[in-house]
């Protein structure tokens, strides 16, 4: 690969796992950091990686990382301040309120799924990528891969109703 299109592919990528890493929960320095590091080892070992297998093992390697890092955060629990969500408390307490209700119920509601349903969810229906490229990613027949998305949504839907009594 020209260096020129490597650094595009990278680029492109890296936007990617950015936004699954972020959908995932992470702060924008610890996704940006896992990125980074991803996309080094990539450079590192890209001679072993096949072509058709080079997005698949970068998110391989991204969600991994991800994993490690929650482990971590598991032992030395911080407390948690965002800024946004204060700065909109000043201007509209009522509705920012709500809204960081709902993205909570439904945090909670995703983090009840199994880790695999996470992460299909969170690819197909945030970062919008198709059956072919989450087959890939997952080394998965289609038709399992199909399977399990509609346990996933079922499973979710079941918890969102329950959270909001529906």
């Amino acid at each position: 690969m020209a260096n020129k299109t490597m650094n595009e592919f990278l680029q492109q990528v890296g936007t990617l796992l950015y936004r699954y890493l972020r959908k995932r929960g992470l702060t924008h320095e610890d996704a940006e950091d896992i990125v980074q590091d991803t996309c080094y080892k990539f450079l590192l070992h890209q001679n072993g990686i096949g072509a058709d297998h080079m997005t698949s093992w970068l998110y391989r390697v991204a969600t991994n990382q991800f994993y490690d890092l929650k482990r971590k955060e598991r032992r030395y629990q911080a407390a948690d301040v965002d800024a946004d969500s204060l700065l909109s408390l000043t201007h509209m307490p009522e509705m920012s309120y709500l809204q960081k209700e709902q993205r909570a119920s439904i945090r909670e509601a995703l983090d009840t799924l199994s880790p695999l349903h996470q992460e299909l969810l969170i690819l197909k229906y945030e970062l919008e990528l198709t059956y072919n490229d989450l087959s890939a990613l997952f080394n998965m027949n289609q038709n399992t891969l199909k399977t399990h998305m509609k346990r996933a949504r079922e499973k979710m839907v079941k918890q969102v109703k329950e959270e909001f009594d529906l």
